[in-house]
């Protein structure tokens, strides 16, 4: 990301962490989309600022996180009834973002494919399953196979 594309996102960050006491100078952008997402490496602290108009979810107000079977549990509070969009609302925004002019920026490469077979084992219960999952040809592309046919990563679509 570009250092003008995140300044405002920056702002935000800057005054976030003065309304909470931390400093944000030498702030990190992990992961600037939907939400962003900081690291404040002096304080070794992750920052998420979520979009706007969007409702935060909030910690439970009880001592976190609590360690079950050695694994850290935290516990939010749960966010109204949302609804889901009809097939027709899915299909205006895909026309609306399909309409837009592809920004000058560089966004980056982004691996879906991380560590697949892992998340398979531990999402698979039934070992059938599992081995057909595993014996299965990998979908995924040779690597960097996208850029070389001059294509974007995001979308496969010419550039």
């Amino acid at each position: 990301m570009t250092p003008s594309a995140s300044e405002p996102a920056r702002h935000v960050l800057k005054q976030a962490c003065s309304a909470v006491g931390l400093d944000s100078d030498g702030a990190e952008p992990l992961r600037l989309a939907e939400n962003q997402i900081w690291r404040l490496p002096r304080q070794r602290v992750i920052v998420r600022i979520a979009r706007e108009n969007v409702p935060a979810v909030r910690l439970v107000d009880v001592e976190q996180p609590v360690e079950a079977d050695g694994r850290p549990v935290t516990f939010w509070a749960e966010l109204p009834p949302q609804q889901h969009g009809s097939v027709k609302d899915v299909a205006e925004l895909l026309a609306r973002l399909h309409s837009l002019t592809t920004p000058a920026i560089e966004l980056g490469y982004l691996d879906p494919f991380v560590r697949v077979g892992e998340r398979l084992h531990a999402a698979t219960h039934d070992p059938r399953r599992r081995q057909a999952a595993a014996e299965r040809p990998s979908q995924r592309p040779p690597s960097g196979l996208g850029r070389a046919a001059g294509r974007s990563p995001r979308s496969g679509r010419a550039r």
